[in-house]
């Protein structure tokens, strides 16, 4: 594009000027001046065309203002304008989206015919949406989305991490051990089970976190409202990921990448040593009249450091080779891949080796193709509570103690602990997961009409899954008994088949001021999974870790079958008129063998609608918007979701056979006995969801913003009700009770700076939860979860919302006991607030201390380059949250003899703090210790400087001197995780622990903080 400034020699005042030096020429410019007065007045409008300058094709609804006002007009289906001009009229502005802005000077003309240069938009041109395909100015759905490009410049080994931050809308909690699931919530958590998305991958139905390589993924694009997602039915409702692999484009080419790093915890909680710790243990037994024990009466000449011994520097590698290639009629993918990354934990760590293979072959009307994934993983993960016994241990114990069963040291009678020994919790076991997996669709297109076409999608999931856990025989904690060695091993295959028979229907009408594009179809799916459970213990060769070399005593061996099937007919729509009203429909309904046969079938659909304000005509004179803001959108949706998410047989009454029995002279008679009340009356849950949003093009599309506000209301629940032991049932019964409700705030905004070799893109995000349970049901009994029950769910609450005991600091002196509702305590106890008044603390006095759910999380992403150079800088924070420190509790309890934070000061006469009770040894101090109380709520509010990296393309005559062939390769330096801003006392804000939905929030032990890495790469395109 050529810019043209106006012409200066038509500036009268500049030509004014330069008369009074030349005579000649200021007399010629005053001639004309009355001329050409009277030629601007004269000509009251004009006419003309906008064309691109890519393939001189008509540019519609294209802006066309008169220079420094809010007058103007948009050009036709045809490109053509005509204007009228007020007077002193001197230049017009072209604007469309996807172009760059021009100003022209008008010096008279009637007819200006322009061309304009097309430039990057703020928004992608085209996004997959499941089952349609549409141009992101068209969608009136609430989604957003990660490229590829954004995914691989993070240098992350996971899809999840690709996530963290990038989106509005999705809450991740990730754990730092190798190559373990994160936890997923989009737009808050709207069931009380799983809140796991539904993942799409190339048409496949995946209902966990597939097991892809982040480098073969072209763009993941996130269903957030009803109206985006209820194409999939019932199980989209907590959220849709739909994620479209890489396809070969163009000529062959090979790029090959590698990359090795080291990773470390960087955080360590400081602790006493031995002398520290030995002082606060005097003062335990002390206060409670007892003996001191010999191991803090004269401690032993040795101070472990238990975080040092568990804790390592962990190595990371991950290469990968993709080789791709595309012709007019064909395109080919074939990628390879290993990763390996040893845990900043001892005995931790993930292999994962991937294959995968996209191809497409076009002849006449029919289009044949497939994309497969094949990947194998091996993860070792934590064993214990290893993360509450390495702050829990007492550092006058040794590692190692050769006179044990184990080798390692533990609790004695000199040092009464019983913790576990960390190191020894996890070298003694064994504990580890394989999968196999393949992952893929095969699909037969045929072009029915130019406008119509029928496909034909099968997809498969397959996994054979394998755990083991092996257990060593030895003593790791004090007076335990000495258990033989233990193995468990699980098997799982897995199957689940995807069958879809689909019609598209893409056509634009009326010189293209109609567009439609709609799809029906029918979809199947079937899943299967076979178990096997073995448990063998005694072991006479202990490195022989199979099930056969096991006693044949205490043996047990368990297997089950479990299916399902999923069927479903569905509809959607998408339609546009003149680029400006746009509407979305989705119907589908869905029928499932999980519920009995009177409630087996659900029909459930939304709609969105769109108004592209910006297009119509009144627009350029509407104030601050006409001028400020060069796009506008509003957008509007409703709909509802449909869940199943109960597992399979609910509403059934399971019959366990081969159960022995004793009747009359000892005789043994088999049975069978109902394990599981039944239900035949449970039906799907229901979600509703509204969601209202807006976006935005400002700064010539430089700036983008979407801000959406959504209410979801869940309803009809799929609880698990408590039943009564006595009614003499194992299995609990799955009812429809209870309702939830979550509202949010989203935004989310994108500029991109250039100014010579310089580019800068900068993304925001931030948004807003509320969750809230409106009615539990089951007659208002709240659900109690996590250690102690500390989590609540409950009428008028969020979803596990910690309910504890106040605390109130310290008692001072013996007057403020009696004056308190804690008549045994003593100076130096914890004091509790009597909230109910009774007179008594009970656990009628606790109260909300806040839950896991943030007030507000975000991101911000920097991305750059400079000439060879280009860099990123990713930031993510949270606000709001709380967090249940479990590992605190151990070591601030005061009435046990583990080990103690550093500068622990407990209350003493001569030291009255009003933080830290008192430290008495046992039943004494069992108050102050207690687990239920806002003692152990810390704020999970953090900010991190989540990714650096920096890389430099070398120049093409340097690899060239180097004897490589290839073009322009990256080398770079990544940093993850460089630094966290929090005041939560523990390793890590970010807890996930055992992921429990109704639990959140709780840094339970088996947490794994997230390691700081620092990796070197190459990227080479042969």
């Amino acid at each position: 594009m050529t810019v043209r400034p106006p012409d200066r020699q038509l500036d009268l005042i500049h030509s004014f000027r330069c008369c009074r030096r030349i005579t000649r020429a200021g007399a010629l410019c005053l001639a004309l001046l009355p001329a050409g007065v009277v030629a601007a007045r004269a000509q009251d409008s004009l006419r003309g065309r906008v064309v691109s300058t890519s393939d001189a094709s008509p540019v519609p609804a294209a802006r066309v203002l008169v220079g420094g006002t809010t007058q103007g007009t948009l050009t036709d289906d045809k490109g053509e304008y005509r204007l009228s001009l007020p007077a002193g009229a001197r230049t017009l502005v072209f604007r469309a989206i996807g172009y760059r802005t021009l100003e022209v000077a008008i010096e008279g003309r009637a007819v200006i015919d322009v061309s304009l240069e097309p430039a990057p938009l703020t928004l992608p041109a085209q996004v997959v949406l499941g089952y349609t395909t549409q141009q992101r100015r068209d969608v009136s759905d609430a989604t957003a989305g990660v490229t590829g490009e954004e995914i691989r410049s993070q240098q992350v080994a996971t899809l999840e991490e690709a996530l963290r931050g990038r989106v509005a809308g999705v809450q991740i909690a990730a754990s730092g051990e190798p190559g373990r699931p994160a936890q997923v919530v989009i737009r808050g958590q709207n069931f009380l089970g799983n809140t796991t998305p539904l993942y799409v991958v190339d048409g496949m139905y995946v209902g966990e976190n597939p097991n892809l390589d982040p480098d073969d993924i072209e763009s993941m694009e996130v269903l957030k409202d009803a109206s985006a997602a209820a194409q999939y039915g019932a199980q989209a409702a907590n959220g849709v990921v739909v994620i479209r692999t890489r396809r070969g484009r163009g000529d062959t080419r090979v790029d090959l990448r590698s990359s090795y790093g080291f990773q470390a915890i960087p955080k360590r909680v400081p602790m006493m040593n031995t002398a520290g710790w030995a002082a606060v243990a005097r003062q335990a037994y002390q206060n409670a009249g007892q003996a001191v024990i010999p191991g803090a009466a004269n401690p032993p000449p040795i101070s472990t450091d238990w975080q040092d011994a568990v804790f390592t520097t962990g190595a990371i590698q991950d290469h990968g080779l993709t080789v791709s290639g595309a012709t007019a009629n064909a395109s080919y993918l074939i990628s390879g891949g290993y990763l390996q990354q040893d845990g900043a934990i001892i005995q931790t760590g993930f292999h994962r080796y991937n294959f995968r293979i996209n191809s497409q072959l076009q002849r006449g009307r029919l289009t044949l193709g497939e994309n497969v994934a094949l990947s194998s993983t091996r993860r070792q993960g934590l064993n214990g509570f290893p993360l509450i016994d390495v702050v829990r241990f007492p550092p006058a114990i040794p590692v190692y103690d050769s006179t044990t069963t184990s080798g390692f040291a533990f609790g004695s009678d000199a040092v009464p602990t019983f913790g576990t020994n960390p190191v020894g919790e996890l070298r003694m076991q064994d504990n580890w997961v394989r999968s196999n997996q393949v992952i893929g669709t095969t699909f037969a297109e045929l072009q029915l009409l130019s406008s119509l076409r029928y496909r034909f999608n099968l997809g498969v999931n397959l996994e054979g899954f394998t755990q083991q856990n092996f257990i060593r025989q030895g003593q790791l904690r004090f007076r335990d008994p000495l258990l033989p060695a233990r193995l468990t091993r699980t098997q799982n295959e897995q199957t689940s088949l995807l069958f879809e028979n689909l019609l598209t229907f893409d056509q634009s009408y009326g010189a293209g001021a109609h567009r439609l594009n709609a799809v029906a179809g029918y979809t199947e799916q079937r899943q299967s999974l076979d178990q096997l459970v073995a448990y063998r213990e005694g072991f006479t060769d202990q490195d022989l870790q199979v099930v056969d070399a096991g006693q044949r005593s205490n043996l047990n061996n368990a297997g089950s079958r479990f299916e399902n099937a999923l069927r479903a007919l569905l509809v959607r729509a998408n339609y546009a008129y003149r680029d400006r009203y746009l509407f979305t429909g989705s119907v589908r309904r869905d029928g499932s063998s999980r519920f009995g046969p009177s409630n087996r079938s659900g029909t459930f659909g939304a709609a969105s609608l769109g108004w592209v304000m910006s297009q119509e005509g009144f627009y350029p004179s509407i104030p601050l918007l006409g001028r400020g803001v060069d796009y506008f959108k509003l957008r509007a949706s409703y709909g509802v979701l449909g869940n199943q998410d109960i597992g399979d047989y609910q509403f059934s009454a399971p019959i366990v056979q081969g159960l022995n029995y004793l009747l009359g002279s000892n005789v043994v008679a088999n049975g069978a006995t109902q394990i599981t009340l039944a239900n035949p009356n449970i039906r799907w849950q229901s979600n509703r969801e509204t969601n209202i949003g807006v976006d935005l093009g400002l700064l010539n599309d430089r700036l983008s913003v979407t801000a959406d506000y959504y209410v979801s209301t869940s309803s009809g629940l799929l609880v698990a009700a408590p039943i009564p032991w006595s009614l003499g049932v194992v299995g609990v019964p799955v009812v429809n009770a209870g309702t939830i409700r979550n509202t949010g705030f989203e935004l989310a905004a994108t500029h991109r700076f250039e100014r010579g070799d310089f580019q800068l893109n900068t993304s925001l995000t931030l948004m807003t939860t509320r969750n809230r349970v409106v009615a539990l049901g089951n007659g208002g009994q709240p659900i109690f979860a996590g250690p102690f029950g500390v989590a609540r769910t409950a009428d008028g609450l969020p979803i596990g919302t910690f309910w504890v005991l106040k605390t109130d600091g310290i008692f001072q002196s013996a007057a403020e006991v009696q004056a308190s509702a804690q008549p045994d305590a003593k100076p130096g106890d914890v004091r509790y607030v009597d909230l109910n008044g009774d007179g008594r603390i009970t656990d009628a006095d606790r109260y909300d201390a806040g839950s896991a759910v943030p007030d507000v999380t975000g991101g911000l992403f920097l991305d750059g380059h400079y000439h060879r150079f280009d860099f990123t800088l990713n930031l993510r924070g949270s606000a709001g949250g709380k967090i249940f420190n479990v590992a605190r509790y151990w070591t601030d309890r005061m009435d046990d003899i583990s080990n103690f934070r550093a500068g622990l000061a407990p209350w003493s006469p001569t030291n009255p703090s009003t933080t830290t009770p008192r430290a008495v040894i046992g039943p004494e101090g069992a108050m102050n210790a207690n687990p239920l109380s806002d003692r152990w709520i810390e704020s999970g509010s953090f900010l991190r400087i989540q990714n650096i990296s920096l890389g430099y393309r070398v120049p093409s005559d340097v690899v060239r001197w180097l004897g490589v062939s290839a073009v322009e390769p990256k080398i770079y330096v990544n940093v993850q995780n460089l630094y966290t801003f929090t005041g939560f006392s523990n390793w890590d804000p970010e807890t996930l622990g055992f992921a429990d939905p109704l639990a959140r929030g709780i840094d339970d032990g088996l947490i794994y903080p997230n390691p700081r890495t620092i990796s070197f790469g190459l990227d080479l395109r042969l």
